[in-house]
């Protein structure tokens, strides 16, 4: 089969250049090792495929979902000349910088996938729910559906720095042990007896590796994720109770300390 007799599809819509989606049906075609300055998700929809990348080659099944950070190496190629579907989503790299920054706080230039295979079906439902808005031409609910997926990727699995530089695979784990469960995060106690190391430990390598607390990083995932829910209309008193505060007034001093905006006024503008 050519190349042009692939069944493929590219979709860029007006007022979103940050991202550009290709959708490729029942294709043998390989690709020699390249990169992409965006960054990368990909999800087979059918069919497998060898990934090659960071020197470590994986047998990708339908289903499963892959990120690659901006300028990174890698190939995907079928297996025994099978074919395979896929869906492959770029975000531009300064998009996602400036999304790291602003949860951070402080100025984000390179960042890194800690984990490239994720198999977390939330994240490969958000994943499939935003390419199909962007089938529809949904502008109105893609940008919501795009913070969601940022949340649940840049997040857990990017880390903002460039690979090789200072790497903790002990924070790694601990960020992703805190982020699984906002509601009832492990307290910092829990944190240090995994690490077998204090708590004043556990803050110093979290400074170090990501410049924050372990106690900011929850809350500014808290705020992300509060914001989402609100713009979804849910209201002002579930949403806290969604995230884990104690109270309603707990949640929005913390909104307002964050955002510099009350709940109320978040939602209704």
């Amino acid at each position: 089969m050519k190349v042009r007799d692939i069944e493929q599809q590219f979709i860029r819509l007006p007022g979103m250049p940050q991202m550009e989606l290709r959708s490729t049906w029942d294709s043998r075609q390989g690709y020699k090792s390249h990169s992409h300055r965006q960054f990368s998700i990909g999800l087979l929809h059918s069919g497998e495929t060898c990934f090659s990348c960071k020197g470590d080659e994986q047998r990708i099944v339908a289903g499963e979902l892959v990120i690659i950070e901006p300028d990174r190496v890698h190939a995907c190629n079928p297996l025994e000349n099978g074919s395979r579907g896929y869906y492959m989503l770029y975000i531009e790299a300064s998009w996602c910088l400036q999304w790291l920054s602003s949860f951070y706080g402080s100025d984000v230039t390179h960042f890194y996938c800690e984990q490239t295979l994720i198999r977390d079906q939330q994240v490969i439902d958000t994943f499939l729910t935003l390419v199909e808005q962007l089938q529809r031409q949904d502008g109105g609910v893609i940008p919501i559906t795009l913070e969601r997926l940022a949340t649940q990727l840049l997040l857990p699995y990017c880390s903002p720095a460039e690979e090789g530089s200072d790497r903790d695979h002990r924070c790694v784990e601990l960020k992703q042990r805190l982020l699984a469960d906002l509601q009832h995060p492990p307290a910092l106690a829990e944190l240090a007896a995994i690490s077998d190391c204090t708590p004043e430990a556990v803050i110093r390598r979290f400074r170090r590796h990501y410049g924050i607390t372990p106690k900011a990083l929850v809350n500014n995932a808290r705020i992300e994720q509060a914001k989402l829910l609100l713009r979804e209309g849910v209201p002002i008193v579930d949403v806290a109770g969604q995230l884990g505060f104690s109270d309603q007034s707990q949640f929005h001093r913390t909104f307002v300390n964050y955002t510099a905006s009350t709940p109320g006024q978040y939602q209704q503008s």
